[in-house]
């Protein structure tokens, strides 16, 4: 630590005001640079194709990204659809054996024979109810086509139709 009577801490000359040199002739504020630096130091111009091929670049990458996501989007909406519609299929299925089922306990034979008999009052056919009936063998019928009116051409044309089916 420095002796509290030095006043080595304190430059006073900072303090003061700065004397300003004068200069017998004043200098222009241009600076001249060689051509070397002057090259240098230029600021570069932008390539008309480096600018467009990486336009198109970045347009080509955002399109890829969005048909991806759009197809993305597509996907989950088509799956959600499906998911919808085989739960409706399912519940459709389930009411249909039940309803089937509820059909075939009301149809049956049984539940058919018990309404005629109690509610009808209908009883089973028995042997002596039936009477057999027989056919002839020699009974038959038919149709018999005159050939005689027709001319040559209408014949032609009806043996064609023949060969033909």
């Amino acid at each position: 630590m420095a002796s509290p009577n030095s006043n080595e801490a304190y430059d006073f000359a900072l303090f003061e005001p700065k004397r300003q040199q004068q200069e017998p002739s004043r200098k222009s504020n241009i600076i001249e640079l060689p051509k070397e630096k002057l090259e240098q130091n230029r600021r570069t111009k932008t390539d008309f194709f480096r600018a467009v091929s990486t336009f198109l670049t970045f347009a080509i990458i955002v399109g890829v990204v969005g048909t991806m996501v759009y197809g993305q989007v597509q996907l989950t909406e088509l799956t959600e659809d499906l998911n919808a519609a085989t739960k409706t299929l399912n519940e459709s299925e389930s009411v249909y054996t039940q309803l089937q089922m509820k059909s075939d306990s009301q149809l049956s034979l049984q539940t058919v024979e018990n309404y005629a008999t109690n509610q009808l009052g209908l009883k089973k056919v028995e042997q002596n109810q039936v009477e057999p009936i027989s056919l002839s063998k020699g009974d038959k019928t038919q149709v018999v086509q005159k050939s005689g009116d027709e001319n040559w051409l209408a014949s032609l044309w009806n043996s064609i139709l023949q060969l033909l089916s």
